[in-house]
């Protein structure tokens, strides 16, 4: 059986991906990051994280063999932390709201790490010599139907089930909305709660969908409100029709998810 990668090249890959998260995230304080912020190129906080990042990194590969990864670490994570906050500075300028400025911040920092994880595996490929595995391993049929089929199924619950509730659910729109809700926080919440109910399908563990329904139901209660605002169409608001609207979209965000999960695990047996 081709296992495709080694426990210890597997463990080489750990390596750096713990040194990346220490020194990102637990090894950068708050002066060094308004620094960065404020000089960009010419912060010698910019230059001196990337060599922290280059030196734990090192320090985890437990080898002196391993130089030139250190170089390539602190070469590459400093441009692109450069480049990061020269794009940072640039949506700070432009005239977005407020929200569609941290809409922009949020992408850049994903994209940032992003490129962060690319560079190491990319360096941890190079480094074990496995590109050829890499290419067995994304040529299996085998994987590649299991992992699409999951991945497939993920794609599904994230929007397309979300635009098919919204169309739904969209008749009682007019008599349910309100002044005081978050924007696009249904869609946000429905969002994480399919996604958690097909991974506790696929990880066998129906138990927690319990839990969850029972954690929203709860919460839900709490959020009725005790008085009676008016809607955007100047209708007194109901909270018994806010609950019934809420568990229509709940019980078939929850039954769309569980049927696509219980369709997937039949799909993964062969």
């Amino acid at each position: 059986m081709n296992t495709f990668f080694s426990l210890q090249d597997g463990s080489i890959l750990l390596r750096l991906l713990a040194a990346h998260m220490l020194t990102d995230f637990f090894l950068q304080p708050g002066k060094w990051v308004s620094s960065k912020n404020l000089s960009g190129w010419a912060s010698p906080y910019l230059w001196l994280h990337g060599l922290l990042t280059a030196a734990i990194a090192w320090l985890a590969l437990g080898d002196l063999k391993w130089w030139w990864v250190a170089a390539a670490i602190f070469l590459i994570h400093t441009i692109t932390d450069g480049i990061k906050i020269t794009i940072s500075k640039t949506i700070d300028k432009t005239n977005q709201t407020a929200t569609a400025k941290t809409t922009s911040h949020t992408r850049l920092f994903v994209a940032d790490q992003l490129a962060h994880i690319i560079t190491l595996v990319v360096l941890w490929l190079i480094m074990i010599e496995g590109f050829p595995k890499m290419l067995d391993l994304l040529q299996s049929t085998r994987i590649n139907y299991h992992l699409l089929l999951i991945v497939t199924g993920y794609l599904i619950v994230l929007q397309p089930v979300g635009y098919y509730i919204q169309h739904v659910t969209r008749r009682w729109w007019t008599e349910l909305e309100m002044q005081d809700s978050l924007k696009d926080a249904g869609k946000w919440i429905g969002m994480l709660e399919r996604v958690l109910i097909l991974t506790f399908v696929l990880t066998s563990q129906f138990a927690s969908i319990g839990f969850l329904i029972a954690a929203k139901s709860i919460l839900r209660l709490i959020d009725k409100p005790n008085q009676s605002p008016l809607n955007q169409e100047n209708k007194p608001f109901s909270a018994r029709k806010h609950t019934e609207y809420v568990l229509i979209g709940t019980f078939l965000s929850f039954s769309i998810s569980l049927a696509i999960g219980l369709l997937i695990n039949y799909f993964l047996r062969f």
